[in-house]
């Protein structure tokens, strides 16, 4: 337990580290966009493919596709029904930030450190169907439900930030290849290994870089609120998961910790798009 909890912290630490180094002006948000693509181009995929080296055929992996598209549909109506009496640019707030899971950059690194590469080749299959949500899904139910404002949801937009997702395409090849049963050469293995492990501390300075905490403070009530609902219902749907499904013990702990993770980078683009408070969606992220 103790090792766990200095992993842990060490992980924090470094989110840390990087917001304090922003804000001190030692790093810019050139460096910031840097550090952002190296890890979600360059250490993420690289941990996705040495992880999927060792992938053994399972159904109940492929479950998780499902589950990842399955929860957040749960979670877009948790935000649609908490929210019935609220104003609408908070409607879309609620029902875009408590879908939509943050796995790639947050817990794709913790899992990495904690539970090894089968945890990390479940999580990739659990955010094959969250991205499908994160990518425009949730956005496309929210329009239909509080009306599009003045932007519709676009068919050639939702396959294009598909496709032009570097991890996305990554899990695909990862897959393609592991049902193929094709591995890598040597050579190529442990290089993709050494880069794999940087994946954790590019991922949490990447965080850390791009925390911002500056916000109106009339917002503060209504994220507190929502955040509560949001990890409330994360409580339930981990507890089912743990207790309840009959599910190998580490998915089970993949599940539960992937529930908890932060909402996706992209809600602040889809809010604004839909006109509702991006300052609110992206400090929300944040938090």
């Amino acid at each position: 337990m103790f090792t766990v909890l200095c992993k842990a912290l060490s992980f924090l630490i470094v989110i840390f580290l990087g917001y304090y180094l922003k804000k001190k002006g030692v790093f810019n948000s050139s460096f910031r966009d840097a550090v952002t693509m190296l890890a979600l181009n360059i250490t993420l995929p690289a941990a996705i493919i040495s992880s999927f080296s060792s992938f053994e055929k399972n159904n109940s992996l492929f479950l998780l596709m499902f589950m990842g598209l399955g929860i957040n549909f749960i979670m877009v109506a948790v935000g649609f029904v908490f929210s019935l009496k609220k104003e609408r640019n908070m409607r879309i707030m609620y029902m875009l930030n408590c879908p939509g899971y943050n796995i790639g950059s947050f817990s794709m690194p913790f899992i990495q450190g904690f539970i090894g590469a089968q945890g990390v080749i479940a999580t990739c299959m659990f955010d094959t169907g969250n991205a499908l949500m994160t990518c425009g899904g949730s956005y496309a139910v929210t329009g239909a439900a509080l009306g599009n404002g003045d932007g519709g949801f676009s068919i050639k937009d939702f396959v294009k930030k598909m496709l032009y997702s570097v991890p996305f395409d990554t899990y695909m090849l990862a897959i393609l290849l592991a049902v193929m049963n094709v591995r890598l050469p040597e050579a190529l293995s442990n290089l993709i290994s050494t880069l794999a492990s940087a994946n954790g501390f590019m991922a949490m300075m990447m965080l850390g870089l791009s925390l911002d905490f500056n916000i109106d403070r009339k917002y503060y009530g209504e994220i507190a609120r929502m955040l509560a609902v949001k990890y409330a219902a994360a409580a339930v749907i981990a507890y089912i998961v743990y207790f309840v499904l009959p599910l190998d013990i580490m998915l089970k702990r993949v599940l539960t910790i992937v529930v908890f993770s932060p909402t996706s980078a992209l809600v602040p683009a889809f809010t604004q798009k839909l006109e509702g408070s991006t300052e609110a969606s992206a400090f929300a992220g944040s938090v």
